[in-house]
Parts: C-alpha cells; sequence; structure tokens
C-alpha cells in the first residue's frame, strides 16, 4: 500500500513537472516577434532539406503546424512540388489516422484548431512512411514533450517502424525531459542550427 502512494505521487509529481514546462515553452513560442519566427522558421526548413531521412522517403507522414509551433509549411509546399506522397493526421476519437493529402486545398480546420484532411481524403497505410511529429520540447537523446494529448505516442506505439523526425527551435532544446514508459522518443530533431541524430 506504501509502495503504491509512492508510485501515485511519483506520477503526480511528473505530469506536474510536464505540465509546468509546458506553460512555460509556450509563452516562449507564442512571445516571438513575427519576423523572428519567419526567419527561424525558413532556417529550420533549410536545415530539413538535408535531412537524409526525409529526403530519400517516397511516403511522409507530415502535419500543419500551429501559427506558434515551428513553421511545417514551406516544407509540405516542397514535398507536394516534388510529387512526396503526404498525409497529415486526423483526430478520430481518442486516437489519429493519416490521410493522403496534395495540396493545402485539402485541409480545412479540425480538433484543436489544427488543420486536417478533409472528408474526401483517403486514409492510408504507409508503412515505409517517415513521420513528421510536432512538441514543445526535446533532448539531444530525443526525449520529447507533446501537447498532452498523447496521439503520438499512441500512434507510434500501435504502429512501430516508422522513423520520426521532429521540427523545433534551438530554445527548446533542454538538458533533460521528464519521461514516462509510454513517452516514445524521436530518431531526428531539426533546428535552426542542425539536423540532429538521437539515437
Amino acid at each position: 500500500m506504501v509502495l503504491l502512494q509512492i508510485l501515485v505521487k511519483s506520477m503526480e509529481t511528473l505530469e506536474k513537472r510536464k505540465i509546468d514546462l509546458r506553460k512555460q515553452m509556450k509563452v516562449l513560442l507564442k512571445g516571438m516577434e513575427p519576423e523572428e519566427k519567419k526567419w527561424l522558421d525558413h532556417k529550420v526548413y533549410v536545415q530539413a532539406l538535408n535531412n537524409p531521412e526525409l529526403m530519400n522517403a517516397k511516403s511522409i507522414y507530415a502535419y500543419m503546424a500551429l501559427s506558434w509551433e515551428t513553421g511545417t509549411a514551406e516544407l509540405l509546399e516542397y514535398f507536394w512540388n516534388r510529387g512526396f506522397q503526404v498525409a497529415l493526421p486526423k483526430v478520430l476519437g481518442d486516437g489519429m489516422e493519416f490521410f493522403e493529402v496534395n495540396s493545402m486545398e485539402d485541409l480545412e480546420i479540425g480538433a484543436f484548431r489544427i488543420m486536417e484532411p478533409k472528408k474526401h481524403c483517403e486514409q492510408v497505410d504507409w508503412p515505409e512512411a517517415v513521420i513528421m511529429v510536432p512538441g514543445i520540447a526535446f533532448t539531444r537523446d530525443g526525449k520529447r514533450l507533446g501537447k498532452g494529448g498523447g496521439y503520438y505516442d499512441k500512434y507510434l506505439d500501435r504502429y512501430p517502424g516508422h522513423k520520426t523526425v521532429a521540427f523545433a527551435y534551438e530554445f527548446q532544446m533542454i538538458p533533460e525531459l521528464p519521461a514516462e514508459l509510454h513517452d516514445q522518443p524521436v530518431d531526428y530533431v531539426i533546428t535552426e542550427k542542425g539536423s540532429f541524430f538521437c539515437k
């Protein structure tokens, strides 16, 4: 009984640390000047073009970043213009699936104000797809702090084997993160300063 109480208390403390870190990082992200963000987003895009996992992929599970996240729009346009197969996630209940998207025209505002594939888009199952993973904070060894919904962790647990690439500004890279057993690490993190292999 005492051991169970200690474990519960430890989990509560871990969750509180995650919540506090999300709040602090969101303040920094949302406080960026538009011109600075635009400049950094382009630098991250340039670094992404040097990432072999992305550039050699035939198919990509991507996402459209929120206004305060590290931008992905320029990279998506690059993929579409060069004939990559691209799919974006749609929230379905407490999980998500990926649907093929051929341009911005195939997107609409969905769950959590995130741009999602429209109803006509077809669900896909591409075992070789590289997954672009969003996040609030990362470590050099691939630990990731998401927004708290657990959608990517659950997806990667259900469909293991995909290579994963995350995008962040350099200030989102921190020395350590509170991690739980279900938290899924990423293979690469791309910032404005480089593309880092994490494993």
